[in-house]
């Protein structure tokens, strides 16, 4: 009998088995092939070898504008008016030749003389704007002008006529041989000119 045959059968059988072994050690586990096959990330490194940090990102500017305060501009108040001077003061007698320049207020009497045909004024109202009098006239006849606002009634039989003036600053009117003129009121007080009538 050959004994050579079984042995080589042996050594073929051992051959092959180690070959099975040796693939099967090369071969990559599933798993181990995915990961092998994974591209590997690098982390970022700063010139140190630390790794980089990342720029820390700005907050976005605020859209929305900034809203500016309105500013109401305040009303200038007007200058107040100032009472121009009168000539006489307060002086009322200095009318009685029939030429001043005073201050009044309500209540006042002012006399002027007899040839002017109008008198004593009573002045009866005086506010910032106007003045109103009230005078008798002792003439019977009498005329007026234009200017001041002036209701005139009578004469009549056993009564004297009057009239009542409204005069507004500036303004100025003629009464029988009287001229009259208002130069300023302020307040409770007003400034008036009284001058033979041309």
């Amino acid at each position: 009998m050959d004994r050579s045959r079984p042995l080589a059968r042996v050594l073929l059988g051992t051959a092959a088995a180690v070959a099975l072994v040796s693939c099967s050690a090369q071969e990559p586990a599933p798993g181990d092939a995915a990961a092998s096959r994974a591209p590997a990330t690098a982390s970022p490194t700063s010139s140190g070898g630390s790794p980089a940090t990342a720029p820390a990102t700005s907050p976005a500017a605020s859209s929305t504008p900034s809203t500016t305060a309105s500013t109401t501009a305040s009303a200038t108040p007007s200058p107040r008016r100032k009472l121009p001077d009168a000539a006489d003061g307060g002086n009322r007698r200095s009318c009685a030749d029939g030429r001043c320049e005073i201050r009044v207020k309500r209540k006042a009497q002012i006399p002027l003389p007899a040839r002017y045909g109008i008198g004593p004024i009573q002045v009866t109202g005086v506010s910032s704007r106007t003045v109103t009098m009230f005078a008798p006239l002792t003439s019977s006849n009498f005329s007026k002008g234009t200017g001041c606002t002036a209701s005139i009634t009578g004469p009549s039989q056993g009564a004297p006529g009057y009239v009542i003036l409204d005069c507004s600053v500036g303004m100025k009117t003629v009464i029988n041989k009287m001229r009259l003129e208002v130069l300023g009121a302020v307040g409770k007080t007003a400034v008036i000119r009284i001058r033979p009538a041309k």
